[in-house]
């Protein structure tokens, strides 16, 4: 005896229940198991329930070419007792007995074939078993510890629902032309860049020759000043002149409360009633299923709540005027030029000055054959060894030099 197969699959929308709604998460509910019917091959009778095996107009019984159908109309589901009077066992889901001889459909377990007398012999088909040792038979009393067996159809259980349709797989982004154009050309683009970025930080070495020089060389100066400056600090070291309360900042500071009242949109997930689905089994029955969906079912709630109410508070404090000894920058003494010899500018105090930080900056400009210009910073040290239009090694990237060496 084999396991019950799925011969139809249908669907269908309930008026009734269009509209129902079940707790967040429902996806199947199950309804109850309805008797199929088929049609006589033989004299065209329609519409015979699942449980008659023989046409009751010409007499013939069912064979395998005539599959089981959902009725239409009004359905009525079946109780476990008129279940188990089908040969129907909800927890082994069996399919029909077939005649091994004749070919006859028959009820699942049949042990004798009622058109052709054939024997069908042990099928392994089982109604009781033994709550002691969980031994299967069709005896009263366990065969195995004689224990009192028990009826295994106590009550109709819910049957699996069969698995749902598998969905069609979608085409790999790489086979659909559309999205496989953009992509080459993006690729493409971005391969360009990325070359191109590498062949211009790719360091190469050429002879160039020194087209420019530019040198820059400053002393600060500094000033000891007596100067007056305003703050919220006073200094050590400073001669106050004055001082004065002001506001420093606000400060937000609760007053009370107010009432504010207003609509809130309060949205929650539910289970919206779809459709229904009906699937039929080779053992003359069709299972109903309520499916449902996740809808957000939002409505506007009219609330009132209390805010709190701030005031803005000014802050005080202590506002300084003052005078204060200080070194304050000046004019620097600055030279510069556009040969190879660098040299600092000669510096002359003033009353109450001092040198201050010393800087230079130099550069040399390198031209190639191809008239293409490339700056190189050395130390103002070495700008002694680089003669204007003197040719030089140098390792270069696409903006500026990197190294340079004597020429060979």
């Amino acid at each position: 005896m084999t396991k019950r197969q799925v011969v139809s699959r249908s669907s269908y929308v309930d008026s009734s229940k269009v509209g129902e709604t079940k707790a967040a998460g429902t996806e199947r509910v199950y309804r109850g198991t309805i008797e199929a019917q088929w049609t006589c091959n033989s004299c065209g009778r329609a519409g015979i329930p699942g449980r008659q095996k023989r046409c009751p107009s010409c007499g013939n019984p069912k064979d395998s070419s005539e599959t089981y159908e959902a009725p239409t109309g009004e359905v009525k589901y079946l109780t476990p007792d008129e279940l188990k009077a089908m040969g129907v066992d909800p927890t082994q889901h069996l399919s029909d007995e077939e005649c091994e001889y004749c070919g006859a459909k028959l009820q699942p377990g049949t042990q004798k074939c009622p058109n052709c007398g054939a024997a069908l012999g042990d099928v392994g088909y089982t109604t009781r078993h033994c709550p002691a040792c969980g031994r299967e038979s069709n005896e009263e009393k366990c065969p195995n510890c004689g224990s009192p067996t028990e009826e295994k159809l106590t009550a109709h259980r819910e049957a699996t629902p069969p698995p749902p349709p598998a969905q069609p797989a979608r085409e790999p982004w790489y086979k659909n032309r559309k999205l496989l154009i953009p992509a080459i050309i993006a690729a493409v683009f971005l391969c360009l860049c990325v070359c191109i970025s590498i062949i211009a930080a790719w360091p190469r070495n050429e002879v160039a020759s020194v087209s420019a020089l530019v040198w820059e060389r400053q002393i600060a100066i500094e000033e000891h000043q007596y100067n007056q400056h305003e703050d919220w600090d006073l200094p050590a070291g400073a001669d106050l002149d004055g001082s004065e309360e002001r506001i420093h900042h606000y400060d937000q500071v609760q007053i009370g409360t107010e009432e504010e009242c207003g609509y809130e949109q309060e949205c929650e997930s539910v289970s919206v009633y779809d459709h229904t689905d009906r699937v039929c089994y080779d053992d003359g029955t069709c299972d109903e299923e309520d499916v449902y969906r996740t809808e957000q079912k939002c409505h506007d709630e009219y609330v009132c709540e209390d805010v709190p109410v701030y005031e803005s508070v000014p802050r005080y404090a202590t506002w300084y005027t003052y005078h204060i000894w200080e070194w304050v920058n000046v004019e620097p003494a600055r030279t510069q030029g556009n040969d190879n010899a660098p040299y600092w500018p000669e510096v002359r105090l003033g009353q109450d000055q001092r040198e201050g930080a010393r800087s230079e900056k130099c550069m040399v400009t390198f031209t190639n054959d191809k008239g293409k210009s490339y700056p190189f910073t050395p130390p103002c040290s070495e700008m002694g060894k680089y003669e204007r239009g003197s040719e030089w090694q140098i390792k270069r990237n696409a903006s500026s030099v990197l190294e340079v060496t004597p020429v060979q």
